[in-house]
């Protein structure tokens, strides 16, 4: 996957993030896409979407899960969702 055709975040960018847009998250073990959800300022929440990810997703199915604004790696805006 190229990276350079994604969204690098910025603080303005994830102020802005709301429910349906794309992220991808990092938590250390992989990166995924998921899209949220909900948010609550630093945290959100939202449905991993493994069939956007990468083979290193550790998710195989759609699933909830929770994350912060420093797991945010890149956002999907312009070809996921529109931010």
């Amino acid at each position: 996957m190229n990276h350079q055709e994604f969204v690098i975040p910025t603080d303005h960018l994830l102020d802005n993030l709301g429910p349906g847009c794309f992220v991808q998250v990092d938590k250390g073990n992989g990166a995924f896409w998921v899209e949220i959800k909900n948010t609550d300022g630093y945290f959100f929440g939202g449905r991993v979407h493994p069939n956007l990810s990468d083979a290193e997703c550790p998710f195989y199915k759609e699933c909830d899960v929770s994350f912060n604004r420093e797991e945010i790696a890149l956002l999907g805006c312009d070809r996921y969702c529109f931010c």
